[in-house]
């Protein structure tokens, strides 16, 4: 059975539950065993929609079962509402956190670099992939970042069934860009991106709790690519994405 980490989970209470979606741990925990995934990189909800400081650290409480890989929500240092860039690498060492993410609208804080430079540097030089959630920036802004930080390694969620045409001419131009698979719902899109710019920056997601990873996990089961191809996405990107950072 084809093993897989989860690129894109949120656990934790929601402000609102979409009726029927996995709403606490236990349910995450029976859907992943039921679909082959291990392990999930995972973001608190009260982080997103609350307080990033305060539900990153709510994480651990949610973690009993060792399956989640912690990912915290991170923002600039601006009026003291969250930590300055060395400081963030420090307390990241010390809980074991392999990746952050930006909800840069919800927070209204701007991704430029006269804003976010020496956070996105900071994260940079240790190689930390920063996850962006395509809801948040407009495709214009999106390359304009991938441009501005050439070096940093970042990951696109939750992009749609009609993103192929303004997503596929920056990948193109930007080999820092990764993708996340839960919602890349064309046809024929994982082979279509496979052939186009290689398996290797393909990281399968599900998008739980608001999509269904059993949706999620068949799209790159019955993809017709290779196995190795499949292994890659599955899980193998995402690992050799997080073994590499350098804390």
């Amino acid at each position: 059975m084809l093993k897989f980490i989860d690129s894109n989970c949120m656990v934790g209470r929601r402000n609102i539950c979409r009726e029927g979606s996995p709403a606490t741990v236990s349910d995450l925990l029976e859907i992943m065993d039921r679909c082959g995934i291990e392990k999930a990189v995972a973001f608190h909800a009260f982080a997103k929609e609350c307080d990033a400081v305060e539900g990153n650290m709510m994480l651990d409480k949610e973690n009993e079962s060792g399956r989640f890989i912690p990912q915290w929500v991170v923002l600039p240092d601006i009026c003291d509402r969250f930590y300055e860039p060395s400081e963030l690498i420090s307390k990241m060492k010390e809980n074991s956190v392999t990746s952050v993410r930006f909800f840069q609208g919800l927070y209204d804080h701007s991704l430029k670099r006269y804003v976010s430079g020496e956070l996105i540097d900071a994260l940079t030089d240790c190689k930390i992939p920063i996850f962006l959630d395509k809801s948040q920036l407009t495709w214009d802004e999106l390359y304009e970042l991938l441009k501005e930080y050439p070096d940093t390694r970042f990951v696109l969620c939750n992009t749609s069934y009609r993103c192929v045409v303004r997503l596929w001419p920056i990948l193109m131009e930007c080999p820092n860009l990764y993708v996340e698979t839960s919602t890349l719902l064309m046809h024929n899109g994982i082979p279509a991106f496979c052939r186009d710019f290689g398996a290797e920056r393909l990281l399968f997601g599900t998008g739980m709790p608001n999509v269904s990873a059993t949706a999620s996990a068949s799209l790159i089961i019955y993809a017709n690519i290779s196995d190795e191809e499949k292994e890659l996405v599955a899980h193998g990107n995402i690992l050799r994405l997080l073994e590499e950072v350098s804390l």
